[in-house]
């Protein structure tokens, strides 16, 4: 770029006003405000505090990858040529125009409507538009291919096409509006045509641009011949034999689309202007121009060398080695890092970037496509509070508006989903017409609230009965806060819709959405005219997108499933940036962007095939065949274009180059580019200087280094005895055994774990359900038994789904429990249901309390008791009871002997305790459904536990006792609940 200001204001020197009457024309938006600065930097170098700029236009050069213009891609064309022309279509207004012309054609096809899909493909439609539109290519042009020809799918894609060839240009006409691309190429024509026929009497000067559009290449052709008119080409390697050239005559007739030189050689055909005819810009280095030919420069045209003339490369490698021995002018200044992973390449990136910002005054720019790349490489930068402003910006439906907006449309279509409910109330946006203090307070509360299974139903009077279930009261009425904004919010929402059936007009979804997401978001500083919602850069990007979204919503017929993907769809289009405290001399750029952009550090990243260059692109609508007899060009020019943009970037005196060798955790091929470098500097041995990466790695583990761990110590924790817990029940008895430390985090430390949000229904959610269902049987309850459990299944979020997966194993888990109960009644029945007991024992002075909720005790005719307990899944073994690992029910059957449940007499004698298998039950095997004693053997394991019982609280009432994790190996686990917080992986890892 100071080439450039330099070479310009150097050719006007004779005239002192030539330079303020200029128009110069830059290819982007960017480009224009960097050459401003240099004219502004150049003339405070030469003493001059004020000067008068030229006028500096950017043409709008659109990027391959993204045809669709915007703001910053729009040439501004005279006033008279913009006010002859009808004003351009909205994006969003095409692309919903599109969608409802695949829809139709979808009806047509496929007899039904897919609104999702129908986006997608209008997307895609639109850049086929803007293909044909900047090419110049007539919609008829597609008449003239014969369907016949080709496979039945491309002919029926043909017929496809009659969305653009029929049907959007009477759209167009009809609401007399241009599509963006046409529109452009109209106000570049006229403004040439305007030239051409009035040659101006300032300097017009068109730099930086290949020329790819062919408005663009007519503009350029004029302005070359226009008495004061200049082209200034990038980086055009001028075929030759000697001197400055740096291509010869035979690598340059063999040029093809991949080519860096690719569209330069086609400006040049269509300019009529032969290679040689083109003159060198001069060099400027400390105000001295320079004829020197660039080192770097012929090093990487002989390294991107057309494939059809590689046959004589060795021959041309060694030239160029004589030349430059072991090539060490190229290679001054360049370096390669080939990073482990995207991890590693971004730390490595931002080494460099941190590294400029330690000498005064350099600036460091990096250069890459990968917008993901970028993102890493700016969270790296804030571990030293540098703040990186990446030119890409953030796409709307990621930033904060966009996000929240996503939220509630996903919320206001399920409405009891625990895990979206959560996610829209932290964030930052969802007030609930509450203050700081009460609304973290209640969401904290509803988070609590809605942990475990999901709520039957689904709107928001589920999620009131998930909260009032079971729920303390302090948590519950910190939680139900929410509830009234949340009612208000769901009230405007289409409620047919809500339930999954019957469609709504997009628009009115659209109306429901906004009017839910404004009410969510009030806080107690709103007002008519600044909504909290619309706030910040996102927020009136936001308030624009929604309203033309209203303005233009098509009478799209949709259910409110599919309302999500299509509004996450329709917010993606745009891209936001917002202000921010950037950092001045690092700057983050794609590779249009970075056209005539100067660093004393580029970095170039992310060179692997499919990112840089991307993949040749493939058009789902017309294959090769077709868009070239069309005239549309080649999928790979896209990647000579980005070739170009590489080459002339790799140029600068100080570049880094970077990939990562696996990407998405697989290995990353490297771009093309860098193989073909990487093959001259292996055969000239001079790999090893250039390659940092080695020191960059080492430099970014030693950021990280943390010094040598010391894995912690098995925890020996032992409190004092008065806060040792004095009341358990029976299973935390067998957790004292196996686990004392998770009774230690839970009991002392009163640490209790949640259940995850929004748990789907699973086995053991189905043992809760048929353990209701037997209670209420067992109870008196005349219903029949699958009936019974059809009434109270829904309330679990048992749905017809898992109906199909378990009814099975239900129906014999009912059959079972209907013939085991008749037979169980018999003999007496049941004295306890679901009920809890508890008992005192004394022991030296102190109390303890044993608790126990019983699934079922029946009481035989006799006066004794069996203790029963139902079983999902493993049964525990008669061993593992005896050896009192398992001491749940001899313990349970203790209580009852001792007349700890209210139905039950002290001095009740224990006939049995079994455990009982409920699903999957084996057939004609009784020992493998069930699992217990009976008889002497009960009464001995009962007094056993009991024995067990008092040792064993003795022992821990002991102030020298640790509780330990997991002390036994035998009954060592992997899952316990404390495990993390016992740091076991820590301390057992020597031991593996």
């Amino acid at each position: 770029m100071r080439d450039l200001a330099q070479g310009i204001k150097t050719a006007l020197k004779d005239d002192p006003l030539a330079l303020s009457q200029s128009l110069i024309i830059t290819p982007t938006r960017r480009a224009a405000r960097a050459l401003g600065e240099e004219f502004r930097l150049i003339a405070a170098q030469e003493g001059r505090g004020a000067s008068l700029l030229p006028e500096i236009k950017p043409l709008g050069d659109v990027d391959e990858d993204a045809l669709s213009l915007s703001a910053d891609t729009g040439f501004i064309g005279d006033i008279e040529d913009e006010a002859a022309l009808p004003p351009a279509i909205s994006t969003m207004e095409r692309k919903l125009f599109l969608a409802q012309m695949v829809a139709a054609k979808d009806r047509a096809f496929a007899g039904q409507e897919n609104w999702v899909a129908a986006l997608a493909a209008a997307g895609e439609l639109a850049k086929l538009l803007d293909s044909f539109y900047t090419e110049e290519i007539d919609f008829t042009a597609l008449q003239s291919l014969t369907p016949e020809i080709y496979a039945a799918h491309w002919a029926q894609s043909l017929t496809f096409l009659e969305i653009i060839t029929e049907a959007w240009p009477a759209h167009l006409n009809a609401i007399d509006r241009m599509d963006p691309s046409a529109r452009r190429a109209a106000l570049i024509n006229a403004q040439a045509q305007r030239w051409a026929a009035t040659p101006p009497e300032r300097p017009i000067i068109i730099a930086g641009t290949t020329g790819s559009a062919p408005a663009v290449a007519r503009m350029m052709k004029i302005v070359a011949q226009l008495p004061k008119g200049a082209v200034v080409l990038p980086g055009l390697a001028v075929p030759g034999d000697t001197g400055e050239a740096l291509l010869d005559e035979r690598g340059w007739a063999t040029i093809d689309d991949p080519h860096p030189q690719a569209g330069l050689k086609a400006l040049l055909e269509f300019l009529q202007c032969a290679p040689n005819d083109i003159r060198i810009w001069p060099l400027y280095k400390s105000d001295h121009a320079t004829d020197q030919p660039n080192e770097r420069n012929a090093l990487l045209t002989l390294a991107l060398r057309p494939a059809a003339a590689t046959d004589d490369w060795r021959d041309l490698v060694a030239q160029a080695q004589q030349a430059d021995p072991d090539i060490r002018k190229s290679l001054q200044g360049l370096s390669l890092v080939e990073a482990e992973d995207e991890e590693a390449e971004a730390a490595a990136i931002a080494l460099e970037m941190r590294a400029s910002l330690q000498t005064p005054n350099e600036t460091a720019l990096l250069v890459t496509p990968d917008r993901d790349l970028t993102r890493r490489v700016a969270l790296k930068m804030r571990r030293w509070n540098v703040q990186v402003d990446d030119s890409a910006g953030v796409p709307f439906h990621n930033t904060s508006c966009g996000t929240y907006l996503r939220l509630v449309a996903e919320w206001l279509s399920d409405q009891a989903n625990p895990c979206t409910l959560i996610a829209l109330a932290r964030h930052s946006r969802a007030r609930f017409g509450l203050e700081n203090p009460d609304r973290a307070a209640a969401i904290d509360a509803l988070d609590e609230a809605m942990r475990g299974l999901t709520p039957a139903g689904k709107d928001v009077g589920a999620l009131e009965a998930k909260i009032n279930d079971n729920m303390r009261e302090s948590v519950k009425a910190r939680a139900l806060l929410l509830s009234p904004a949340l009612y208000e919010a769901a009230a405007h929402w289409p409620q047919g819709p809500a339930q999954g059936d019957g469609t709504k007009l997009l628009s009115d979804f659209i109306t429901a959405h906004l009017l839910a997401a404004e009410h969510l978001a009030l806080d107690g500083e709103a007002t008519q005219d600044n909504h909290p919602l619309w706030r910040g850069a996102d927020g009136e990007a936001g308030a624009r997108i929604m309203a033309d979204l209203i303005a233009n919503a098509p009478a799209m017929a949709i259910t409110a499933r599919e309302y999500p993907a299509l509004i996450t769809n329709l917010i993606s289009g745009e891209t936001v940036r917002p202000p921010g405290d950037a950092h001045p001399r690092v700057l983050m750029l794609g590779p249009l962007e970075a056209r005539l952009q100067h660093a004393d550090k580029i970095i170039l990243s992310g060179l692997n095939e499919g990112v840089w260059p991307a993949d040749a692109p493939t058009d789902p609508f017309l294959s090769r065949d077709m868009r070239r007899k069309i005239g549309l060009p080649s999928p790979e020019r896209r990647i000579g274009l980005a070739a170009h943009d590489f080459a002339q970037l790799a140029a600068h005196q100080r570049v880094i180059l970077t990939r990562a060798t696996r990407a998405g955790g697989a290995p990353a091929k490297p771009s093309r580019w860098i193989l073909r470098l990487k093959n001259i500097l292996t055969g000239a041995g001079a790999l090893p200087r250039v390659d940092e990466t080695a020191r960059l790695a080492a430099f970014a583990k030693s950021l990280d280094q943390a010094g040598t761990p010391a894995p912690a110590a098995a925890p020996n924790v032992k409190p004092p005895v008065e806060a040792r817990p004095t009341v358990f029940s029976v299973t935390r008895i067998s957790q004292l055994m196996r686990d004392p430390y998770g009774v230690y985090a839970r009991q002392i430390l009163r640490l209790r774990p949640l259940d995850p949000l929004g748990t789907p229904f699973a086995s053991r959610h189905l043992g809760e359900l048929l353990h209701r269902v037997f209670e209420r049987h067992a109870g008196g309850e005349k219903q029949n038994l699958r009936a019974l459990f059809d009434d109270i299944a829904p309330t679990y979020g048992y749905t017809p789904a898992h109906d199909a997966f378990w009814r099975g194993a239900i129906d014999d888990a009912l059959a079972w429990f209907e013939m085991f109960h008749a037979q169980s009644l018999t003999d007496g029945g049941p004295a306890i249901l679901e009920d809890e007991g508890r008992i005192d024992l004394s022991l030296n002075g102190a109390t303890f309390t044993l608790t126990a909720r019983a699934d079922r005790i029946d009481q035989h005719r006799d006066g004794s008791l069996t203790v029963y307990d139902y079983k999902s899944q493993t049964l525990p073994s008669v061993k593992q009871i005896k050896a009192d690992f398992s001491p749940q029910l001899p313990l349970t059957a203790l209580i009852a002997e001792q007349g700890g449940f209210e139905n039950i007499k002290d001095g009740a004698q224990i006939a049995g305790f079994f455990y009982l298998r409920m699903l999957n039950r084996h057939k004609n095997t009784h020992s493998k459904n069930q699992s217990g004693v009976e008889g002497a053997a009960a009464k001995d394991a009962v007094r056993e536990a009991a024995e067990g019982l008092r040792a064993l609280l003795e022992h821990f009432y002991d102030p020298q006792t640790p509780y330990l994790s997991q002390p036994r190996p035998e009954f060592t686990d992997e899952w316990g609940d404390y495990d993390h917080l016992a740091r076991r992986r820590e301390w057992r890892a020597p031991q593996e």
